[in-house]
């Protein structure tokens, strides 16, 4: 690209009209030929007269004279061979018609590339050492021809790139000419499209120095143009650390881009706009838009350039440099200041093309987001401007939608918005920013446009218009939420989160799931959210393949916790594999994921479907196993005990222990007489159909009847002789239990009869200590009745221990009837610490008394603790009328329940009794 009338066009005219006297032909050279016929019929026409006389030293130096030669060359290898000449006017003339050749026809180019003219040159090094100024610019001419031909077709190699950048590099830190600056600036940026060769020119500092020099004093358009292409490559090369370096020299020609903005050629005036685009956007220190001189003049010169139309076909970019500018807090509060804003407003009022309007807008967008500047901008009417384009304009630009985004932060805007739904302002943000669906939604989207793909809208458009729905629902939600439900959002969604996940973007899905979140709050909403089985399965595949971006991961999680109050969701997660999901997140690196998974736990553990899944699918295996991830996730062992506070059979295997609050009530009950290091044995034991070796104890207050599903039949080779003459056996797994129903009823008799019959709605609130020791010792007198055949009573202080074998052969016994060793608790009548303690325990949950039940060290003793409340006298916060009220959670255990020696008796926690109780003393 050349600039009509530069230096170098008018030197190449001049060679032209010089060529027409010296060539004929083609590839004619000629050397300069002397005749002087007359001075030679002077000399004859006088020899007659005057005698001649031989001068032998006139006559000597005329014969030893070489003649000139007159040679016609016709091909260019004969002509290259006269670049080795050692006359100047021989590689002049030369030069000269490789010149003339390339002039005439762009194909000639190629002729000379063939006959590797470029590398006869560069042997030469463009003759730099001459210093005849017309054969470096003559030699420069045709090398830039070539190298530019080449260059459009990328042809040259790096290397080759490389060394003809140094060898320019040399060339151009000495040379003086004008026009020989002109074409080495030229070669050097066709040349340094590779970043190794900008580099070179880089690590030269008198190079850059030079080149500053050149580029603030040259007045070749040419020179000017290309040096500022060269410029752009640099800042789009160097980082952050280097900018800081070459940005701060005091010949950086900032000034001379600057005043640029507004010359006469087009073409200069793009060129030095992308430089001050790729300045603007530096907002370091550094940057020459940190002084206050440079941005006043940055300023004005782009707004001038606006409203005199100074960039016809490249408006957009103009205007990009402009709101990049704005984006600058300081620059944009110059740019009201200094009342470029209403020059700017006034040209965009004008302006007639409204493709260029709505473009323009973003200058406005970037300015709202200061909010010193709305309401100058509500009053100009930037809201009907953007909502006319968004509505009746045919442009889906994501700037459009950041402006209403930032206006809407203005009530008066606000306003204007909300009176936009009766004219579609929400059919045309569904169908037009990427919410595209089927032919059917067209139809329910009334007179809308649904975009045929999601390649015509901008990812960044979708992503303004979901968070531009989201702020509608925050300032009207009824109204908003209304509208969008019958327009059918869930199935629009559901559309757009089946799509592959390559056409989305993160921001683009968590601005959506936002909105379910918000949608989610009413239940009506909810309900109709999920009524959409498409919605959740789309959701829940998006999940799986999401596990890349940690916060994607985390927003999804947020919103499903929304959503599961609802059946149908809960029903659609787990078919579509959220336990696995679950477990893949509790692996991930990212502690944002974990956390997420792990309040989704807490969050879904109050239904049954869930935490049985959470057990099935190994997802507590997954949190037991990985408990060190606790010091990073806060909330893992809350998700743990959100699980197990389900589950007491598993809670008593991992923890050994069940608290106030872990209650037994409604559950089948397992307790090994084995403590478990690993408690997944015990679940392999429970799900395998065989009969564990070990007793395990089996609590059901609702089981009349063994459960037909869990009956085992016994093969018939596995049987004794006796036993299999009497047929085939078979075993339960989940065994009735008639006895602990009457238990229960015994003791509810009993308290009625001390006049302790609890409140049911009372109990449920408060706790009656004033009756909580009484009530305990009913309940052990009933155990120790319950389970004290063939056992002996011992004293307190006596190291004897309780008859174990005794207790062992009961259970054998047992064991033997029902054909397994998982018994229920009820047909037990021996006991010791163990099994007393557990059926203390689990009587003790009906009937509303907090109780504890832990296992010893040795996992051979069980035993119980009360919270019974020591006040100190006069002492408001451990009073009994603030105690019992205290949420069960609270409560501290202070005594244990003895059950073998002094029945019902309780002992203070680490005092001696209790010590000699538990044998520890």
């Amino acid at each position: 690209m050349h600039i009509i009338n530069s230096p170098r066009n008018c030197f190449l005219d001049l060679c032209h009209i010089l060529m027409k006297r010296f060539a004929q032909g083609k590839f004619v050279f000629r050397q300069e030929k002397i005749f002087r016929r007359r001075e030679s019929d002077m000399s004859m026409s006088t020899a007659a007269k005057v005698p001649r006389t031989k001068d032998r030293r006139r006559t000597s130096g005329k014969e030893s004279k070489f003649q000139s030669l007159s040679v016609t060359l016709e091909t260019i290898e004969s002509l290259l061979l006269l670049f080795d000449s050692e006359e100047e006017n021989v590689i002049t003339n030369v030069l000269r018609h490789l010149t003339e050749f390339v002039r005439r026809s762009e194909s000639n180019v190629d002729t000379l590339k063939d006959k590797n003219v470029l590398n006869a040159l560069k042997r030469k090094e463009f003759y730099r050492h001459l210093e005849n100024t017309m054969i470096k610019r003559l030699t420069l001419c045709v090398a830039t021809a070539i190298i530019e031909s080449s260059s459009k077709l990328h042809e040259l190699e790096s290397s080759e790139n490389l060394e003809i950048v140094e060898m320019c590099l040399t060339f151009y830190d000495c040379e003086k000419d004008d026009i020989c600056l002109e074409y080495l600036t030229v070669i050097i940026n066709n040349c340094i499209d590779d970043i190794q060769g900008v580099n070179v020119l880089l690590r030269d500092e008198e190079f850059i120095d030079k080149f500053f020099e050149v580029v603030s004093n040259t007045n070749n358009p040419d020179t000017e143009l290309h040096s500022f292409q060269i410029l752009e490559k640099f800042l789009c090369t160097l980082g952050q650390n280097e900018l800081k370096e070459l940005l701060p020299k005091p010949s950086f020609p900032i000034n001379r881009l600057l005043c640029d903005l507004t010359c006469e050629f087009l073409e200069i005036r793009i060129a030095a706009l992308c430089v001050i685009e790729l300045l603007i956007n530096d907002t370091s220190e550094k940057s020459p838009f940190a002084l206050e001189n440079p941005t006043i003049l940055a300023l004005g010169q782009l707004t001038k350039m606006y409203c005199e139309n100074l960039m016809p076909n490249q408006l957009e970019k103009l205007i990009d440099v402009l709101a990049a500018g704005i984006r600058n807090e300081h620059m944009a509060l110059l740019f009201f200041d200094l009342n470029l804003f209403d020059r700017f407003l006034d040209h965009l009022n004008e302006d007639d093309d409204a493709k260029n309007e709505c473009y323009s807008l973003m200058i406005i967008a970037e300015a709202a987001k200061y909010p010193r500047f709305l309401e100058r901008l509500v009053r100009a009417q930037a809201t009907e401007k953007f909502l006319n384009c968004l509505i009746y304009g045919d442009f889906a630009s994501a700037h459009i939608l950041l402006g209403l985004n930032r206006l809407i932060k203005s009530s008066n805007a606000v306003k204007r918005i909300l009176e936009a739904y009766n004219e579609g302002l929400i059919e045309r943000l569904l169908s037009k920013y990427g919410f595209e669906h089927t032919q059917i939604l067209f139809n329910l989207c009334m007179s809308a446009e649904i975009l045929p793909d999601t390649v015509s809208v901008k990812l960044k458009a979708r992503e303004q218009a979901a968070e531009f729905l989201g702020q509608l629902l925050t300032v009207a939600y009824h109204k908003t939420a209304s509208k969008v439900m019958d327009l059918r959002l869930p199935d629009i969604m559901a559309h757009i989160f089946g799509q592959p996940s390559e056409c989305q973007s993160v921001d683009f899905y968590a601005s959506l799931l936002t909105i379910i979140e918000s949608l989610a709050r009413n239940a009506d909403y909810r309900e109709q959210l999920c009524a959409c089985k498409l919605l959740i399965i789309s959701i829940a595949k998006l999940l799986k393949s999401s596990f890349s971006t940690s916060i994607l991961v985390s927003t999804i999680f947020r919103a499903l916790c929304c959503l599961v109050d609802e059946a149908p969701a809960r029903k659609a997660l787990l078919d579509n594999g959220i336990a696995a999901s679950i477990s893949r997140g509790l692996k991930s690196l990212a502690n944002l994921v974990k956390t997420s998974v792990a309040n989704f736990i807490i969050q879904t553990t109050r239904f049954d479907e869930f935490v049985c899944a959470y057990i099935d699918d190994e997802v507590l295996e997954t949190l037991v196993m990985r408990q060190k991830h606790s010091f990073c996730v806060p909330i893992w062992n809350t998700a743990i005990e959100s699980i197990l506070s389900k589950d007491p059979t598993r809670k008593f295997c991992i923890r050994h222990y069940l608290g106030f609050t872990d209650v037994t009530v409604g559950h089948d009950f397992y307790v090994s007489k084995k403590k478990f290091d690993d408690f997944r044995e015990l679940a392999r034991i429970l799900r395998d159909e065989v009969s564990p070796l070990s007793p395990i104890l089996v609590v059901n207050f609702e089981r009349p009847e063994d459960d037909p599903d869990f009956l085992i039949r016994i093969p018939r080779q596995f049987l004794l002789p006796e036993d299999a003459a009497g047929g085939s056996l078979c075993y339960c797994r989940r065994p009735a239990d008639t006895f602990l129903p009457q238990y229960l009823k015994e003791i509810k008799d009993i308290f009625e009869l001390h006049g302790l019959a609890p409140n049911p709605p009372k109990m449920k609130r408060c706790i009656d200590f004033e009756s909580l020791a009484k009530r305990a010792k009913i309940i052990a007198e009933s155990v120790a009745r319950t389970l004290g055949n063939d056992l002996k009573i011992l004293d307190l202080n006596t190291h004897e221990e309780c008859s174990h074998h005794v207790v062992n052969c009961h259970l054998k016994a047992l064991a033997r009837e029902a054909h397994t060793t998982i018994l229920p608790l009820g047909r037990l009548r021996s006991g010791c610490q163990f099994e007393r303690a557990l059926l203390f325990k689990v009587l003790a949950d009906q009937l509303g008394l907090p109780c504890t039940l832990q296992r010893s060290v040795d996992g051979r003793m069980l035993f119980n603790e009360l919270p019974l409340p020591l006040e100190t006298e006069g002492d408001q916060q451990c009073s009994l009328e603030s105690l019992q009220f205290m949420p069960w959670s609270m409560l501290r255990p202070t005594h244990i329940v003895d059950l073998m020696y002094n029945v019902g008796d309780m002992y203070p926690v680490q005092s001696r009794q209790a010590l000699q109780y538990l044998k520890l003393y």
